[in-house]
């Protein structure tokens, strides 16, 4: 899985990263103020309130670890993957659905889904 776009890999090392600072720099040009994430649990709105969610996260789950799991599957301003948690021993699966701006650049929402398909 190479070439993989900028704002994937800043979103992954968002997740793997231990402190806000961290967070922080790998969203400056992946998220704005305005970027909704949403999963089972969470529900949040611009870098201030993700990096509260990436900070609860990681306080609970220090060794954590997310990786891609799939290819990218896209079209017109959406995206698609699966991902791996490797926490306490266990993996946990999901995918997400990715809204990205005109440039395809920055991302507008992040629809995360844990688990397989039904």
């Amino acid at each position: 899985m190479q070439n993989l776009p900028t704002w994937l890999v800043h979103y992954f090392a968002a997740w793997n990263a231990h402190d806000a600072a961290e967070m922080r720099a790998q969203l400056a040009d992946t998220f704005t103020a305005t970027t909704r994430y949403l999963d089972p649990k969470r529900s949040t709105i611009g870098i201030d309130a993700f990096v509260a969610c990436l900070l609860e996260f990681r306080a609970a789950s220090p060794a954590a670890r997310i990786s891609l799991a799939s290819g990218l599957d896209a079209h017109h301003h959406l995206c698609r993957y699966a991902w791996r948690l490797e926490v306490n021993g266990r993996t946990l699966e999901g995918y997400d659905v990715v809204e990205l701006d005109a440039s395809g650049t920055s991302m507008l929402a992040v629809l995360s889904f844990f688990g397989p398909l039904p």
